[in-house]
């Protein structure tokens, strides 16, 4: 704001304030080195008129203000403007040696005294030194330790003056201001209320903390309340900040669970992880996440496990594009592979992939990445690339899992989802292949539509292809080492693409209505991280032929998450009770194929592995011979769009597939 702009003063505390804001602003505007002399002057100005103080309280006269620096009563061989002169030299040199006008004013904290301190003494020091050798004036330690106190405190209330200052001139200027709570009353609470103090958007109204040894207490002169006044709070705040780094997933969610019912909106800062290793700052607010409210706590990877199917390797990735087979790609990259060849047939997908990935990779120039564009439905595609870039894993994450969209279009997602897995096994016998895992889906269990259907009939090529006792001699010829063919079957991933919780959150900032097919649907949810580092590390488990489950956790019934949603969105439910309130859910009805639960086992018993979250099951399959017949028939008949046909062959294999259209 400059001088010129017009503007309404209502009131003297208006006009100090735009006095002060255009002052502010003129000075920070000014170049550095001008800056600092405006410093150093006031400061020469301070520490002079300290040595006046000292003066004065031991040798009071009328006059004595300004009066001179000569502290004995016989002044000495020198005038006292050449005491003033040596004085600012001195306070210069130290002052610009020592860095005191390197920090900022404005984010000067207690620790500055310090230093404040010591470059008193040293000044003080230095020229008293420099004055005893040029008129052998000495003066005694009570002089010396008033001249230092008082020039010490004199500097510092100037210091923390600038800051205050400042800091109502950031609430000035920044009208709409936000009342927040910050929960948690340790180093992270206090930490981020030093930094929002200073950002001048936000004024803090309270900590919250139910540790009793906090109670009644202040920090910064905020009072520290307990989570039963968060009531009493309400209508005072807009926020809660969530300030503490090192909750466990349980914990935030038992925090959660007390606030939402308020509707305060509640932003959190970054976890332990991110703040240590310098990927976010204490301040670095963002909306809680969905699996802060959901699911279980999650379990630190296995690093021997991962590295074990990733390190020094050349790994394959199909369907690299897509919201697994990203992670997969991020998570790699992370453990140093050999190569990473990242397979999608939709060029926009690659692409993004590609920006990514190479962000990732700046520093890491030694891993060999390449691109590819291409269906892996093509078989002499894929095999030329599994064979000449010697690969030793391969990962299929390549299919169509949009269950309406399959629906409406049948033979597509038959054609992709289950040709190209039975050319990737093919292609695999070709290579040298150590193991190769499908990405595959809880919707293969049982299956009620098309692309579980598909994904299962999926799985029962992988099965077959991973009985080798099944195959033909001449197919073992193919390559040295027979691969170990092994599948991944897990449920929901949170923001993936086409998951709820995406597009629930759209929902809401557009103000609703929030759609869900059904209220008692629930499904199993897991983050896209943690699903891609279970799906490395059954890799390194298998021995062939195992259907490995990811613990998911308890099944969330959708409609809670989506009241959940809305609740810490600082919104209320719109329904009969409420009328008045901000977002609508409204049920749709069960889509074509969808169905109520999801369940990850068909017939068989799990079994526990080596990781806590990882079980396995063998689970019945269809002999090599028997079921490669019908999969070259299949082919034929979606060359030739019979639809009908395809449905006969693929409720065969398939049997608990019901297709209603087809019966």
């Amino acid at each position: 704001m400059r001088f010129k702009e017009k503007v309404k003063l209502k009131n003297i505390k208006d006009f100090l304030l735009f006095l002060f804001l255009n002052i502010s602003n003129y000075f920070y505007n000014l170049k550095k080195i001008y800056r600092r002399l405006v410093l150093f002057f006031i400061d020469s100005l301070l520490i002079l008129l300290s040595v006046n103080i000292v003066k004065y309280f031991l040798y009071p006269v009328s006059n004595v203000l300004l009066t001179g620096i000569s502290i004995n009563k016989n002044g000495g061989i020198l005038s006292n403007n050449w005491l003033v002169l040596i004085l600012v030299i001195v306070i210069f040199v130290v002052f610009n040696l020592t860095g005191q006008y390197i920090s900022l004013s404005r984010y000067i904290n207690y620790n500055a005294i310090y230093g404040i301190a010591f470059r008193n003494f040293l000044v003080f020091s230095i020229f008293l030194f420099i004055r005893l050798i040029l008129d052998f004036t000495i003066i005694d330690l009570r002089q010396f330790m008033l001249l230092w106190l008082i020039s010490t405190l004199l500097i510092g209330i100037f210091r923390f003056t600038i800051k205050e200052i400042n800091i109502v001139l950031s609430y000035y200027k920044n009208r709409k201001i936000k009342n927040v709570a910050i929960y948690g009353a340790g180093a992270a609470g206090a930490q981020l209320a030093s930094s929002l103090i200073y950002a001048g958007n936000n004024k803090i109204i309270a900590f919250i903390d139910d540790s009793k040894n906090l109670r009644g207490r202040k920090i910064l002169g905020i009072p520290i309340l307990s989570s039963q006044e968060i009531p009493h709070l309400k209508d005072q705040i807009n926020q809660i900040l969530l300030a503490i780094p090192s909750l466990s997933k349980d914990e935030s969610r038992l925090i959660l669970n007390k606030i939402q019912d308020y509707q305060i909106p509640v932003l959190k800062v970054p976890s332990i992880e991110e703040l240590t290793s310098g990927k976010a700052r204490i301040d670095s607010l963002r909306p809680i996440e969905v699996e802060d409210l959901l699911g279980r706590g999650s379990v630190r990877p296995n690093k021997e496990l991962i590295e074990e199917s990733v390190n020094g390797l050349n790994i394959c990735i199909t369907g690299a594009g897509g919201s697994i087979g990203k992670e997969l790609c991020k998570q790699i990259v992370n453990h140093s592979p050999n190569s990473l060849i990242m397979i999608d047939s939709s060029e926009t997908n690659l692409y993004h992939l590609e920006q990514e990935i190479n962000s990732i990779c700046l520093k890491d120039k030694e891993i060999k990445l390449k691109f590819i564009l291409g269906n892996v439905k093509n078989f002499k595609f894929i095999s030329k690339i599994l064979i000449n870039n010697n690969v030793d894993n391969v990962f299929h994450a390549a299919a169509y899992k949009h269950v309406p969209l399959i629906e409406l279009n049948p033979i597509q997602g038959i054609d992709n989802n289950v040709l190209s897995t039975y050319y990737l096994c093919k292609a695999v016998l070709l290579a040298d292949i150590k193991k190769v895992t499908l990405i595959s889906t809880d919707k293969a269990v049982r299956p009620t539509n098309i692309m579980g259907a598909s994904k299962r009939l999926a799985e029962l090529i992988f099965q077959a292809f991973a009985s080798k006792d099944n195959l033909k001699e001449e197919k073992l010829s193919y390559s040295k080492n027979y691969p170990k063919f092994s599948i991944v079957r897990f449920g929901n991933v949170l923001n993936s693409s086409g998951s709820v919780v995406p597009l629930f959150t759209k929902q809401i900032a557009e103000g609703g209505p929030i759609t869900l097919t059904n209220e008692n649907v629930t499904r199993f949810f897991m983050t896209l991280p943690e699903a891609a580092q279970l799906v490395i590390q059954s890799t390194t488990l298998s021995k062939g032929g195992e259907v490995f489950l990811l613990d998911m956790g308890s099944p969330v019934k959708i409609f809670d998450l989506a009241k959940q949603m809305i609740k810490l969105s600082g919104l209320k439910i719109k329904d009969s009770n409420n009328p008045d309130g901000d977002i609508e859910i409204v049920t749709t009805g069960l889509r074509p194929g969808e169905k109520l639960y999801e369940e990850l086992l068909i017939n068989a018993e799990s079994q526990s592995t080596e990781h806590p979250l990882i079980f396995k099951a063998n689970e019945d399959f269809i002999p090599y011979e028997e079921l490669i017949n019908l999969i070259v028939d299949l082919e034929s008949l979606i060359e030739e769009q019979n639809i009908e046909e395809v449905f006969k062959v693929l409720s065969n294999l398939v049997p608990e597939w019901n297709k209603k259209r087809f019966d």
